[in-house]
Protein backbone atom coordinates (compact mmCIF):
# COMPACT_ATOMS: atom_id res chain seq x y z
CA UNK A 1 0.00 0.00 0.00
CA UNK A 2 1.43 3.26 -0.70
CA UNK A 3 1.98 6.31 1.78
CA UNK A 4 -1.22 8.18 0.33
CA UNK A 5 -3.26 5.23 0.71
CA UNK A 6 -2.47 4.38 4.07
CA UNK A 7 -2.76 7.61 4.79
CA UNK A 8 -6.38 7.86 3.78
CA UNK A 9 -7.19 5.34 5.63
CA UNK A 10 -6.06 6.47 8.64
CA UNK A 11 -7.78 9.69 8.22
CA UNK A 12 -10.71 7.79 7.59
CA UNK A 13 -10.53 5.73 10.81
CA UNK A 14 -9.88 8.82 12.37
CA UNK A 15 -12.95 10.37 11.01
CA UNK A 16 -15.07 7.02 12.33
CA UNK A 17 -13.16 7.17 16.12
CA UNK A 18 -14.41 10.83 16.35
CA UNK A 19 -17.90 10.16 14.82
CA UNK A 20 -18.30 7.55 17.32
CA UNK A 21 -17.26 9.35 20.63
CA UNK A 22 -19.15 12.31 19.38
CA UNK A 23 -22.12 9.71 18.54
CA UNK A 24 -21.22 8.03 22.17
CA UNK A 25 -20.60 11.67 23.72
CA UNK A 26 -24.10 12.90 22.44
CA UNK A 27 -25.91 9.51 23.41
CA UNK A 28 -24.56 9.94 27.14
CA UNK A 29 -25.26 13.74 27.70
CA UNK A 30 -28.94 12.75 26.20
CA UNK A 31 -29.11 9.59 28.72
CA UNK A 32 -28.19 12.26 31.65
CA UNK A 33 -30.76 14.79 30.56
CA UNK A 34 -33.43 11.83 30.38
CA UNK A 35 -32.09 10.72 33.72
CA UNK A 36 -32.40 13.83 34.99
CA UNK A 37 -35.55 14.48 34.28
CA UNK A 38 -36.88 11.25 35.11
CA UNK A 39 -35.10 11.67 38.57
CA UNK A 40 -37.22 15.08 38.57
CA UNK A 41 -39.92 13.05 38.08
CA UNK A 42 -39.54 10.53 40.67
CA UNK A 43 -38.75 13.28 42.79
CA UNK A 44 -41.66 15.43 42.43
CA UNK A 45 -44.40 12.28 41.75
CA UNK A 46 -42.35 10.88 45.53
CA UNK A 47 -43.56 14.43 46.89
CA UNK A 48 -46.81 14.05 45.56
CA UNK A 49 -46.98 10.50 47.19
CA UNK A 50 -45.65 11.46 50.65
CA UNK A 51 -48.32 14.39 50.92
CA UNK A 52 -51.10 12.11 49.94
CA UNK A 53 -50.40 9.95 52.20
CA UNK A 54 -49.80 12.66 54.97
CA UNK A 55 -52.88 13.97 53.98
CA UNK A 56 -54.94 10.60 54.54
CA UNK A 57 -52.30 10.01 57.81
CA UNK A 58 -54.67 13.36 59.22
CA UNK A 59 -57.42 12.51 57.47
CA UNK A 60 -57.71 9.58 59.19
CA UNK A 61 -56.00 11.00 62.49
CA UNK A 62 -58.65 13.81 62.58
CA UNK A 63 -61.69 11.09 61.88
CA UNK A 64 -60.48 8.56 64.29
CA UNK A 65 -60.20 11.40 66.84
CA UNK A 66 -64.15 12.53 66.34
CA UNK A 67 -64.98 9.33 66.04
CA UNK A 68 -63.22 8.56 69.48
CA UNK A 69 -64.82 12.12 71.25
CA UNK A 70 -68.48 11.41 69.68
CA UNK A 71 -68.11 7.87 71.38
CA UNK A 72 -66.62 9.40 74.69
CA UNK A 73 -69.99 11.62 74.34
CA UNK A 74 -72.39 9.36 74.04
CA UNK A 75 -70.78 7.19 77.11
CA UNK A 76 -70.53 10.49 79.03
CA UNK A 77 -74.26 10.92 78.09
CA UNK A 78 -75.48 7.83 79.21
CA UNK A 79 -74.03 7.76 82.51
CA UNK A 80 -75.62 11.32 83.28
CA UNK A 81 -79.13 10.04 82.25
CA UNK A 82 -78.08 7.24 84.26
CA UNK A 83 -77.67 9.34 87.24
CA UNK A 84 -80.20 11.41 86.37
CA UNK A 85 -83.14 8.73 86.63
CA UNK A 86 -81.43 7.58 89.54
CA UNK A 87 -82.15 10.51 91.27
CA UNK A 88 -85.68 10.96 90.11
CA UNK A 89 -86.48 7.99 91.05
CA UNK A 90 -84.96 8.00 94.55
CA UNK A 91 -87.19 11.10 95.05
CA UNK A 92 -90.33 9.17 93.95
CA UNK A 93 -89.41 6.80 96.62
CA UNK A 94 -88.98 9.27 99.25
CA UNK A 95 -92.51 10.61 98.01
CA UNK A 96 -94.23 7.16 98.28
CA UNK A 97 -92.52 6.36 102.09
CA UNK A 98 -93.99 9.91 102.49
CA UNK A 99 -97.14 9.14 101.64
CA UNK A 100 -97.38 5.87 103.29
CA UNK A 101 -96.14 7.03 106.36
CA UNK A 102 -99.05 9.80 106.24
CA UNK A 103 -101.85 6.96 104.74
CA UNK A 104 -101.07 4.91 108.09
CA UNK A 105 -102.09 8.09 110.25
CA UNK A 106 -105.31 7.74 108.72
CA UNK A 107 -106.72 5.27 111.92
CA UNK A 108 -107.05 9.13 113.57
CA UNK A 109 -109.61 10.20 111.25
CA UNK A 110 -111.84 8.02 113.02
CA UNK A 111 -114.36 8.61 111.16
CA UNK A 112 -113.15 8.29 107.73
CA UNK A 113 -111.09 5.71 108.66
CA UNK A 114 -114.45 3.28 109.78
CA UNK A 115 -116.52 4.53 106.48
CA UNK A 116 -113.16 3.31 104.97
CA UNK A 117 -113.26 0.02 106.62
CA UNK A 118 -117.08 -0.50 105.55
CA UNK A 119 -116.72 0.35 102.25
CA UNK A 120 -113.71 -2.01 101.91
CA UNK A 121 -115.96 -5.37 103.81
CA UNK A 122 -118.96 -4.36 101.41
CA UNK A 123 -116.62 -4.41 97.99
CA UNK A 124 -115.20 -7.91 99.32
CA UNK A 125 -118.19 -9.81 100.11
CA UNK A 126 -119.43 -8.86 96.81
CA UNK A 127 -116.67 -10.74 95.44
CA UNK A 128 -117.30 -14.24 97.64
CA UNK A 129 -119.91 -16.37 97.83
CA UNK A 130 -121.01 -18.72 100.71
CA UNK A 131 -122.22 -18.10 104.77
CA UNK A 132 -119.37 -18.71 106.47
CA UNK A 133 -116.47 -15.62 106.00
CA UNK A 134 -112.79 -15.01 107.36
CA UNK A 135 -111.90 -11.83 108.24
CA UNK A 136 -108.17 -11.41 109.37
CA UNK A 137 -107.27 -7.60 110.78
CA UNK A 138 -105.27 -5.83 112.49
CA UNK A 139 -105.85 -6.02 116.57
CA UNK A 140 -106.57 -2.44 116.41
CA UNK A 141 -109.30 -3.18 114.36
CA UNK A 142 -111.12 -5.87 115.78
CA UNK A 143 -113.57 -3.62 117.54
CA UNK A 144 -114.88 -1.78 115.08
CA UNK A 145 -114.52 -4.64 112.28
CA UNK A 146 -116.52 -6.64 114.90
CA UNK A 147 -119.63 -3.66 114.42
CA UNK A 148 -119.28 -3.41 110.72
CA UNK A 149 -120.16 -7.19 109.77
CA UNK A 150 -122.96 -7.25 111.91
CA UNK A 151 -125.02 -4.67 108.94
CA UNK A 152 -124.47 -8.06 106.42
CA UNK A 153 -127.05 -10.18 107.65
CA UNK A 154 -126.98 -14.02 106.75
CA UNK A 155 -123.45 -14.26 106.79
CA UNK A 156 -121.31 -15.85 109.74
CA UNK A 157 -117.99 -13.92 110.42
CA UNK A 158 -114.73 -15.50 112.04
CA UNK A 159 -112.58 -12.42 112.89
CA UNK A 160 -109.03 -13.48 113.31
CA UNK A 161 -107.05 -10.55 114.54
CA UNK A 162 -103.67 -11.73 113.66
CA UNK A 163 -102.91 -8.88 111.08
CA UNK A 164 -100.09 -6.02 111.59
CA UNK A 165 -101.38 -3.12 108.51
CA UNK A 166 -101.66 0.49 108.17
CA UNK A 167 -105.27 -0.38 107.19
CA UNK A 168 -107.71 -2.37 106.02
CA UNK A 169 -108.01 -6.17 105.79
CA UNK A 170 -107.84 -9.54 104.49
CA UNK A 171 -111.18 -11.65 103.68
CA UNK A 172 -111.30 -14.79 102.64
CA UNK A 173 -114.59 -17.68 101.91
CA UNK A 174 -115.14 -20.42 104.53
CA UNK A 175 -113.58 -23.29 102.22
CA UNK A 176 -110.56 -20.66 101.74
CA UNK A 177 -110.72 -20.85 97.99
CA UNK A 178 -111.15 -16.92 97.62
CA UNK A 179 -109.48 -14.43 99.21
CA UNK A 180 -109.37 -10.25 98.61
CA UNK A 181 -106.71 -8.56 100.61
CA UNK A 182 -107.84 -5.10 100.70
CA UNK A 183 -104.63 -3.87 102.71
CA UNK A 184 -103.63 -0.60 102.27
CA UNK A 185 -100.37 -1.85 101.71
CA UNK A 186 -101.58 -4.79 99.11
CA UNK A 187 -103.36 -1.67 97.48
CA UNK A 188 -100.60 0.60 97.43
CA UNK A 189 -98.32 -2.78 95.74
CA UNK A 190 -100.73 -3.30 92.91
CA UNK A 191 -100.90 0.35 91.80
CA UNK A 192 -97.36 0.93 92.63
CA UNK A 193 -96.21 0.98 89.10
CA UNK A 194 -98.84 3.21 88.13
CA UNK A 195 -98.73 5.66 90.78
CA UNK A 196 -94.86 5.97 90.21
CA UNK A 197 -95.15 7.17 86.81
CA UNK A 198 -97.76 9.24 87.39
CA UNK A 199 -95.82 11.26 89.78
CA UNK A 200 -92.71 10.79 87.71
CA UNK A 201 -95.09 12.54 84.67
CA UNK A 202 -96.41 15.01 87.38
CA UNK A 203 -93.15 16.43 89.09
CA UNK A 204 -90.73 15.76 86.01
CA UNK A 205 -93.16 15.09 82.58
CA UNK A 206 -91.28 18.79 80.85
CA UNK A 207 -87.97 16.84 81.57
CA UNK A 208 -86.09 15.35 79.05
CA UNK A 209 -82.88 14.27 79.52
CA UNK A 210 -82.35 13.43 76.00
CA UNK A 211 -81.76 17.07 75.18
CA UNK A 212 -79.13 17.63 77.72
Amino acid sequence: MSGSNIQTVSKASENISRRILENAEELKRKMLLEAEKNAEEIVVNARKNAEEKKRKLIEQGVNDLERFKDQELVKIKIEYRKKLYDHLWSLIDSIMSAAIAIIGGIRSQRERYDAFLSETIGNALKMIDGEEIILHVDKRDEKIVRKLVKLHKGRRFRIIPDLTTVGGLIVISGDGLREVDETIETRLKLRDKSVREELYNFLFGGLNAEDW
